[in-house]
């Protein structure tokens, strides 16, 4: 992002009062940490921010802040009148005031049965954005197929884009695309940097959780010396002092695994709490068992030889081969 995309971005963010956050569905868990980061960090500005994404798995929610927000509109929101069967009974429809009254008049077919008032309920949808950031979407179509309120694909909006990879089209104003990112949540960290947004210890714990998700528990074969930088910019933040942040590194204790049944292989081994005496008794040296064992390989095989000899050799005469001697 350019100078001057960056103060276009920061005068619109300024201004705006309605802020919507589009989160690509195939941006799987990395791209939702960074939507919901963003969506917390303009609630901190004072925002009327509104998030939409695929809900995450009950896993994943356990991890990032903010998913109960997520396809809930906040800030005024439109009415909207919704008829059933419009489409059979419904011819037009014509409004006119009357004083400070708006009369909205549905005009039926002729022969048709009409609008009952059984087929009119009413909805509420969010007012139109003054600002969008739409996530890991490639192109206007996939963006038009995911969400479903025309109101937030306005080319008037100023939209911002944030991907590891350049966009197929170019539908926003600002596009911040880094294809050598590991993830989608370092890139977002640092436009927050850029652009002097909020950071809590929350919106530094969904970014962090997003890159660490996306590269693997920062695993070399998918880290970028980026993905360090970014993560290091969040711990000063705070990430590491989130509640989630102590229940994710919590470690089991001896206590809760009592009971419980392992397998490794072929054994099965239970846990339990104390040992007994028996398991704590040391077992015979390897020479001791050695002799043992070697004793009484010893006698039984003495047993074995005498009993051969008093007995006379067993001989195995086929069924034809031996007929003529028989």
């Amino acid at each position: 992002m350019d100078n001057y995309i960056k103060n276009q971005t920061l005068e619109h963010l300024t201004k705006a009062q309605n802020i919507t956050i589009a989160v690509s569905q195939n941006s799987g868990f990395d791209g939702l940490a960074a939507g919901l980061a963003l969506y917390l960090s303009t609630k901190k500005l004072g925002k009327n921010a509104s998030i939409l994404a695929n809900p995450p798995t009950v896993e994943d929610a356990k991890m990032l802040y903010g998913v109960d927000k997520i396809g809930k509109p906040e800030g005024k929101q439109n009415l909207v009148v919704v008829v059933d069967n419009a489409v059979k009974n419904v011819e037009k429809v014509t409004y006119f005031l009357d004083e400070d009254r708006l009369r909205i008049v549905i005009h039926s077919f002729p022969g048709s049965k009409g609008t009952a008032k059984e087929d009119i309920s009413y909805e509420e949808t969010a007012s139109k954005p003054d600002l969008i950031f739409v996530i890991g979407f490639n192109s206007i179509n996939e963006l038009r197929n995911e969400v479903t309120h025309e109101q937030i694909i306005n080319p008037d909006t100023w939209t911002i884009s944030i991907n590891k990879n350049e966009m197929s089209q170019k539908f926003a104003q600002a596009n911040v695309h880094e294809h050598q990112a590991a993830s989608i949540s370092e890139i977002t960290a640092t436009l927050i940097q850029n652009l002097a947004l909020p950071v809590d210890e929350d919106i530094a714990f969904n970014l962090y959780s997003g890159i660490s998700h996306a590269t693997e528990m920062f695993s070399p074969s998918y880290s970028r010396p980026s993905s360090f930088e970014a993560a290091l910019w969040l711990v000063k933040f705070g990430a590491g002092k989130a509640s989630l942040a102590a229940r994710a590194t919590q470690q089991p204790s001896f206590a809760s695994l009592e009971g419980q049944t392992y397998h490794a292989g072929s054994s099965i081994t239970k846990v339990t709490s104390p040992p007994s005496e028996e398991l704590t008794k040391k077992p015979a040296p390897p020479d001791m068992i050695d002799r043992q064992e070697t004793q009484i390989e010893e006698v039984e095989v003495k047993e074995k030889s005498q009993e051969a000899w008093l007995k006379p050799p067993k001989i195995y005469r086929g069924s034809k081969s031996f007929d003529s001697e028989s």
